[in-house]
């Protein structure tokens, strides 16, 4: 039998490519949108803090995306974070190219501790106590 199905390669898997932008710009984003201001607030501290250089942003929809790469495709090591103004909770996905896949959804005053995890076990970056 001769298999017609072409060969994917791992590249497939990866996603679409994602176009980073400036802390401030993806701010502007959630600005004048009453539901969204816990995100906006997020986003600023972000922006705001010491490693805000060494992380990449783009917005999807109403979630951000982050990376530790300035080009990434949405299944690299990406983190997906969203708002949901209807809970008031904050999701944090991080998803992997190796499937080791991590989730959790807290409070909004527990999101900028929730971060801060993320980013030191997924990406090895560690900065100070500001909070969101």
């Amino acid at each position: 039998m001769i298999d017609i199905t072409p060969k994917r390669s791992s590249e497939a898997h990866r996603g679409y490519a994602v176009r980073t932008q400036p802390w401030l710009e993806i701010a502007k984003r959630y600005r004048g949108v009453a539901e969204f201001t816990p995100m906006l607030r997020f986003v600023e501290a972000i922006s705001a803090s010491p490693v805000s250089a060494q992380l990449f942003g783009a917005p999807s929809m109403f979630d951000l995306l982050v990376s530790d790469c300035a080009d990434f495709r949405v299944g690299d090591s990406t983190l997906h974070i969203s708002y949901r103004p209807s809970h008031g909770t904050f999701t944090f996905r991080h998803h992997s190219f190796s499937g080791h896949d991590d989730e959790k959804t807290c409070a909004e005053s527990e999101a900028w501790e929730t971060f801060r995890l993320f980013v030191r076990l997924k990406y090895g970056l560690l900065f100070g106590r500001t909070a969101a």
